[in-house]
């Protein structure tokens, strides 16, 4: 009677230990998914392009990482190109994801004001034509 009872117990154990193996197996899967989908969208809407008054230039804004590159288009291809006006990582390497900056015009057509929207910290950015015309410094 106790040898029944113990095939049977070890049947269920093994049909248990069967569950358990598919369901890890299942939320492995599943981690693995969420990660991609999580990155993937993490990718899409991250550059957003911002017109100045300039009816030439544009501010092209890295929406995960802060940073700032001045666009100037044409209609003729010598006088186009891009201009870093930011390169540091605002995050400092700690991003949340996409759409963590936004950049919100001032009366001034060349300033605007750079908002890190998951913790509240501003820049005021400049751009222009000179080296000496592009900035970004941090408020405070």
């Amino acid at each position: 009677m106790f040898s029944s009872f113990n095939l049977a117990f070890a049947q269920k154990k093994s049909e248990r230990d069967s569950v358990l193996m598919r369901i890890d197996s299942l939320t492995h899967v599943i981690s693995v998914y969420a990660e991609y989908i999580e990155r993937d969208l993490s990718l899409k809407n991250r550059f957003k392009l911002y017109p100045t008054e300039n009816i030439y230039t544009f501010l092209e804004l890295d929406t995960k990482t802060g940073r700032i590159n001045q666009v100037q288009w044409s209609l003729d291809s010598e006088n186009e190109g891009t201009i870093i006006l930011n390169e540091e990582d605002l995050t400092y390497g700690y991003g949340v994801g996409s759409g963590s900056f936004e950049l919100y015009p001032t009366q001034n057509m060349y300033q605007f004001i750079l908002l890190d929207k998951t913790n509240g910290r501003k820049w005021h950015v400049q751009w222009g034509i000179g080296n000496d015309k592009r900035w970004i410094r941090r408020i405070y």
